[in-house]
């Protein structure tokens, strides 16, 4: 203790006797760590919100590398029929192939249909500028929508008609052969020959024929199926049980009779840059008049709209909360703390968070939530070490010292007990690092570093300018004085107004200040009188604040934590209101050989179960009318369909060579060299709910997967996607809640106990700091004050402020009854001088949460309300509960001493 002591005076007198260079560096390096910060990009990812070690999100990440990432889905609202059954649809496939990054050549009309994928005479001219830098940018891994899989559905059947008339013929062949060979083994001659082989091969050619005519009967076809065949087109999508209704089957294709949808899965790889221009272009498509619709209207939207959406509010937010936040904190100092230099805590908050916000650029952090949270919450910690230091530097004036030895005696006396309460401060946030969430980890992260610069740049930086003050005006003189020198320095038409102004804040401090102290008092009498019984209502409180909080409200539905007004937010619900759905989960399958029928057969089966459990009704409606969280996606499965027989090997593997790559590649990924296993996907629609709701889904479809055995020998299957890593790490927040906080309290633990070698100094500070915990919770279930996902943080957050309060607070006593005062006179002077700078800071540091309270985004808006409440519990109790510990401490450990 006494090196460090002794480490600190040296460092704040090298500050002392710099001071100009100390500043000037100071002011230096915030202004480029400002910069740096300006340069933040914002989360457009959902990284931050998952947990990266579990085994789902490694499976996520396999299913983006082989099959895309979450999809950006565009809504073509408009009647289904005139969608698909006029020229509408060609619009449609020109709109897919830009989507998909098919550039045309200018140069050869021909060639610009065939890129597009559509047979239209006379299309020409250049590509449409989002076209043309989609094809550059490549953004896409596969485009799938209706226009594209009816034009492929045609071809394809048209390759399955010619492969299965070259098989007839060479039936034909055979069968002509053998009869030949029958009828000259008859003895029959030549011509007799020749026309029973005739014979037997028109009998296969017929029968090939018959079949022909049976399916295009049966289809309501009258030739070969073409994009353009109004009869081709509704036999495939729409269902024989009511006119314009489309089949549940395509439901993400077709999912109602006034829409149809486009999906472009994006490349996992882009960056978020990339990822936010790709989002634009897609908009800016659908905007070109060479692919408007009449009558109809196009919704871009999907997980990545909402996160690039999402990151734009933050960014906003961070702006705002800066702002409000020193605007507040600013007058509220200029109340509660004299001089001089009374904004000079709030000054060296901002630098810490300039240089911990710069230090985030400068490592290639992005903008999250969680450090937008992090911005006043650190400014709150960082003012009250401020606060402390210029307290002490007061107190040493006062006793009429000059400002630069002040600063010494200031440092010598006070730096080792506030850096004792920001290592502990900090040791309680560190714990965040448990959390399996990487944005709480974040957020822990940040407050650590901004928690140590804020206490190196008020030792150094903030005594550095004090030590630069000039002589304190006797006692009442300040405030006439001050107002005189701001007369004389403001023009005479409003030298009066602006002296009136300064003493009315003047003589509001002095009433605010009376008022802490005298409710201070109030605390200290009413805690001394009766300790015993002041802990046991503590302890009652903390224990009911315990039960209570299992018990508080946590909303988990992201449409009630984002800004309602977020337009990406309002394009979801119209998609969702649209299609039933709006997100997708997935049931990742691999296997060494995927065209394995028994595979195959299994996935179907898994697919049915699934559907079955959450009542979904294939062949009852669309998804839009039926009410279940869950609806049919693309899937493997679907390939095989049609009929009651298990396909063969041989019929899966050709069906797949048949298929179209943007096709294939959206549901099965086939095992190139240095690989094991091929890969397909289950995939389900999954409608917008709350997290529980949505784990509770999540593990049901686990529970399928599970069933009846689970997979074939040799298969493994995991479910999947972004609402699984979401569900499982909103559970994982809500379970380990607690886990955090008693992390954090036994990290403050340790560490005190290594700081002062004893455990009654460093168990006692501990009593208000356990107690704290279960008062907050107790207060937020009384009011009413709903939890969120980021209320994992609070725990450590209210360990680490009333970490500092009660630190601080019980080492001043423990200074004052080293110098021989009796307990009573230790406790009020410690209340009377560093007890007002705990008050003081405490306001401050309310007054900065509570500008979180301005935020339109309701996860920061709820957080910051329950912080707010929190510390003003936090305050009320260490001043009321502290004393009591400290007077029971001494019966036990020191009964010689006389309250």
């Amino acid at each position: 203790m006494r090196t460090a002591r002794a480490a600190l005076v040296r460092i704040a007198a090298w500050a002392v006797e710099h001071p100009g260079p100390v500043l000037a560096a100071t002011v230096l390096a915030a202004l480029v760590a400002a910069i740096g910060a300006l340069g933040l990009d914002p989360e457009t990812g959902t990284e931050s919100l998952v947990d990266r070690d579990s085994r789902a999100y490694e499976a996520t990440e396999e299913r983006k590398r082989d099959f895309g990432d979450d999809p950006v889905v565009v809504l073509v609202r408009g009647d289904l029929e005139q969608l698909v059954l006029t020229e509408d649809v060609t619009t449609l496939l020109m709109l897919e192939g830009c989507l998909a990054g098919n550039l045309p050549a200018e140069e050869d009309p021909a060639a610009q249909a065939a890129a597009a994928g559509v047979v239209q005479p006379g299309v020409s001219g250049p590509a449409p500028e989002p076209c043309a830098r989609l094809a550059e940018l490549d953004p896409a891994a596969v485009v799938y929508g209706p226009a594209t899989f009816l034009d492929q559905s045609a071809r394809r059947i048209q390759e399955l008609l010619g492969a299965e008339a070259q098989s007839a013929y060479r039936q034909a062949r055979r069968a002509y052969l053998r009869a030949a060979r029958g009828a000259r083994a008859q003895g029959l001659g030549s011509e007799d020959q020749q026309r029973a082989g005739r014979a037997a091969a028109q009998e296969v050619l017929v029968a090939f024929e018959q079949r022909v005519a049976d399916l295009a009967v049966s289809a309501g076809l009258t030739g070969l199926p073409r994009l353009e065949d109004p009869r081709f087109v509704s036999s495939v999508v729409f269902a024989d049980r009511g006119e314009g209704e489309p089949r549940a089957r395509f439901a993400y294709l077709f999912p109602s009779p006034t829409s149809v949808l486009i999906s472009v899965r994006l490349r996992p790889d882009l960056s978020d840059g990339e990822r936010r221009e790709a989002i634009e272009l897609i908009r800016a498509a659908t905007a070109e008049p060479a692919f408007r619709i009449e009558d109809a209207e196009y919704v871009v939207s999907g997980v990545p709209v909402v996160a690039e959406g999402l990151a734009d509010a933050i960014s906003h937010e961070a702006l705002v909360l800066l702002l409000v936040a020193l605007a507040v904190m600013a007058a509220v100092l200029a109340l509660v703390l004299g001089p001089p230099l009374r904004l000079l805590p709030l000054a060296i908050a901002l630098v810490a968070a300039a240089l911990t916000f710069g230090f985030l650029a400068a490592a290639g952090g992005t903008l999250t939530m969680a450090s937008v949270a992090v911005l006043p919450v650190l400014i709150g910690l960082a003012v009250d070490y401020a606060i402390q230091l210029q307290a002490r530097f007061v107190e040493s004036v006062r006793a009429g010292l000059r400002p630069p030895r002040a600063a010494l005696e200031a440092a010598a006396r006070g730096a080792p007990v506030i850096g004792t309460a920001a290592l502990a401060a900090a040791a309680a946030l560190a714990a965040l690092g448990l959390s399996p969430i990487p944005q709480v980890r974040g957020f822990g992260v940040l407050l650590v570093a901004g928690v140590a610069l804020a206490f190196a740049l008020a030792l150094t930086a903030g005594l550095a300018a004090l030590s630069l003050v000039g002589p304190r005006p006797r006692s009442g003189e300040g405030r006439s004085a001050g107002a005189g020198r701001l007369g004389a320095l403001a023009p005479a038409a409003v030298a009066a107004p602006v002296a009136n102004a300064a003493a009315r804040i003047g003589a509001a401090r002095a009433r605010i200040g009376e008022r802490v102290r005298a409710l201070g008092r109030r605390l200290l009498g009413a805690s001394l009188a009766a300790p015993a019984a002041t802990l046991l209502i503590a302890a009652a409180l903390a224990v009911c604040g315990w039960v209570a909080g299992t018990r508080t409200e946590v909303i988990s539905d992201l449409r009630e934590l984002v800004p309602r007004e977020l337009p990406a937010l309002r394009d979801v619900d119209e998609l969702q209101e649209e299609t039933g759905v709006s997100g997708e989960v997935d049931i990742a399958v691999s296997a060494p050989d995927i065209t394995e029928p028994a595979v195959v057969a299994w996935m179907g089966d898994v697919r049915e179960r699934v559907l079955d459990r959450v009542g979904f009704e294939a062949a009852e409606s669309s998804c839009v009318e039926q009410d279940t969280p869950l609806c049919p996606s693309i899937s493997l499965p679907d390939l095989f369909g049609g009929d009651d027989a298990e396909p063969g090997r041989r019929r899966i593997r050709r069906i797949l060579e048949l298929l179209p790559p943007y096709f294939s590649q959206a549901v099965v990924s086939r095992a190139t060299e240095g690989e094991d296993d091929d890969r397909a996907v289950i995939a389900f629609a999954i409608k917008v709910m709350p997290f529980d709701e949505q784990k509770e889904l999540i593990d049901a479809i686990r529970d399928e997967v599970g069933a009846a055995g689970g997979p074939p020998d040799g298969v493994r299957a995991e479910v999947v996607g972004l609402p699984v890593l979401a569900a499982d790490a909103n559970a994982a927040l809500q379970g380990n809640h607690y886990l955090l906080a008693l992390a954090g309290l036994a990290a403050v633990a340790a560490v005190l106990l290594a700081v002062y070698r004893s455990p009654r100094r460093a168990l006692v500070p501990l009593v208000p700091i356990a107690f704290a915990t279960g008062w907050t919770a107790l207060v937020l279930w009384l009011v009413g004050v709903p939890l969120n996902p980021m209320s994992a943080t609070l725990g450590a957050l209210v360990i680490a402020i009333t970490t500092e309060f009660s630190v601080i607070l019980s080492a001043r006593y423990e200074e004052e009854r080293a110098r021989g005062g009796s307990l009573g006179e230790a406790l009020r002077t410690a209340y009377a001088r560093t007890g007002t700078a705990v008050a003081a800071s405490g306001i401050t540091g309310i007054a900065g949460f509570a500008a979180l309270i301005a935020s339109d985004i309701r996860m920061l808006r709820d957080f910051g309300l329950v912080t707010v409440i929190d510390l003003a519990v936090v305050l009320a109790g260490v001043l009321i509960v502290l004393p009591a510990t400290l007077a029971l401490a001494e019966r036990v450990f020191g009964p010689g001493r006389q309250a």
